[in-house]
């Protein structure tokens, strides 16, 4: 299945991209970080990517999600993952990435976390 990309946000300042499929190198793959300069171009400061929907993600995946991250901490925001399972956690956890960013079992836990944070 290929890679599905949407957003919506939770209020009051979150923008939740919700990711399912595949995320792999290629024109989708592109559009998560399309999606997050644009929001930070817009002022949006909290990022949450939700994967509960994600069956498989490849190093430009990962690669993307990481330059995402700096982003959006470069400018003092909060950036964080939700919903990964399976082999796409454990792709985080081989990476070290599941030890820089911020990690979430569930979209709604994510969200009451940055919302809790100052």
């Amino acid at each position: 299945m290929p890679q599905n990309v949407t957003t919506r946000t939770v209020e009051p300042d979150i923008l939740v991209v919700e990711l399912s499929g595949r995320v792999t190198f290629g024109r989708e793959t592109s559009q998560i970080e399309e999606m997050v300069v644009k929001a930070i171009n817009d002022g949006v400061r909290k990022v949450m990517l939700d994967m509960s929907h994600v069956t498989y993600i490849d190093s430009a995946g990962i690669g993307i999600i990481a330059l995402c991250f700096g982003k959006m901490t470069k400018l003092g925001g909060r950036f964080c993952v939700a919903g990964t399972a399976g082999t796409v956690r454990e792709v985080f956890h081989m990476t070290h990435l599941d030890s820089v960013i911020p990690f979430a079992d569930t979209a709604d836990l994510a969200c009451a976390g940055m919302l809790e944070a100052v």
